[in-house]
């Protein structure tokens, strides 16, 4: 038994390392003891696919494109075959830049995507075929934040639903905030959530976010000032911003540091973050009760700049990936959520995002 894993990549930023050249999207495949097996696959050719969606039934795998400074960017559908390959089946260019998110909602009935340097959120219906049709609303933000270089205009970087799937919920890194919508189902359409949007520490560019298992609270990545910042959350008051807690580790000293992914466990006792230059993925300890969190130890990636990470669905394994030197690292997790290094390999140049397939499979 085995598990596996889509992973994407920047093809445009390839080096002269000795990690292979990067083409698309792969799939890597890890042993029941946390090993890497074989080389990563190529499954299909795709330029800069940087998020993924999977859809709940597995059998369709939605990636987007960030192609670069004035390219559109694109977004295609591919049918999942039981060994992992992919069949591109739809297409649609988007409205605007690269593309650096992707969601759907409950009835995934609507492609959500976020275009970082044009500030938009657009969204595409998908037909019963699962075929991505013209996109049927833009929303646009703008404004600054204090950071000049990089909070000269809004820059929406991801889109989450709530649990209770009431409201979508922006994280703007250029301005601060939570920009907070509804979604009409039936037509796409986005509308503004009165008085829901959450106004975040100035100069902390909110990244990415997820929720507790619960619905009760939510915590947000901040790249500018590496904190992690908890919310409570409640259906008819919408979010509130309760704590802050640093990302980081004491004894690091550079103030160069960029969160990017997070995640937390089923059990929601767990939270993780990975840290782009102290080069760590770093654990936290939830209390279930109040949401708080207390950041207990940091885990070296063993490489640089790691972009994402996963958790296996059976949460044995947490696997990260670092853009800057090509590598994968793969941990296994203890009951406390400690990790413990497995394994360690250069896999493919600028790897970027990653999606479990399934838990186990069957090898071949």
């Amino acid at each position: 038994m085995s598990y596996r894993f889509f992973l994407g990549c920047y093809t445009q930023q390839n080096t002269s390392s000795e990690a292979m050249p990067a083409k698309g999207i792969y799939t890597i495949e890890i042993s029941e003891e946390g090993k890497l097996i074989g080389e990563p696959r190529l499954v299909a050719k795709q330029v800069s696919p940087t998020y993924f969606y999977l859809t709940k039934n597995k059998k369709t795998l939605y990636a987007v494109s960030e192609p670069g400074e004035g390219a559109r960017g694109l977004i295609v559908a591919y049918h999942v075959a039981e060994d992992g390959s992919l069949t591109a089946f739809s297409k649609q260019v988007s409205a605007r830049g690269g593309l650096c998110h992707v969601m759907m909602d409950q009835e995934e009935k609507n492609l959500i995507v976020i275009a970082y340097h044009d500030a938009t959120i657009e969204s595409y219906p998908i037909d019963e075929e699962g075929k991505i049709t013209p996109m049927f609303c833009l929303r646009h933000h703008i404004g600054s934040g204090p950071v000049i270089d990089r909070q000269e205009a809004a820059h929406t970087h991801s889109i989450n639903f709530t649990p209770d799937y009431r409201y979508a919920v922006v994280c703007d890194l250029g301005i601060d905030q939570l920009r907070v919508y509804t979604l009409i189902t039936e037509t796409g359409k986005l509308h503004r959530a009165t008085g829901k949007n959450v106004i975040c520490p100035p100069g902390s560019g909110p990244r990415h976010m997820v929720f507790s298992p619960d619905g009760r609270f939510a915590y947000v990545a901040c790249e500018l000032n590496s904190e992690v910042l908890t919310l409570s959350y409640d259906p008819q008051m919408g979010l509130k911003l309760l704590d802050r807690t640093s990302t980081l580790s004491p004894d690091f000293s550079s103030s160069r540091n960029y969160p990017a992914a997070i995640r937390i466990t089923k059990d929601g006792r767990h939270l993780y973050v990975s840290n782009r230059g102290e080069d760590t993925i770093a654990l936290f300890d939830v209390d279930n009760e109040s949401g708080k969190i207390m950041h207990r130890k940091s885990f070296s990636t063993l490489g640089w700049y790691p972009r994402d990470f996963i958790l296996s669905e059976d949460e044995r394994y947490l696997i990260a990936v670092n853009q800057l030197s090509d590598n994968i690292a793969i941990y296994a997790r203890d009951e406390n959520g400690e990790l413990t290094l497995t394994d360690e390999k250069t896999i493919v140049q600028k790897p970027a995002e990653k999606i479990r397939t399934s838990t186990e499979m069957n090898r071949m």
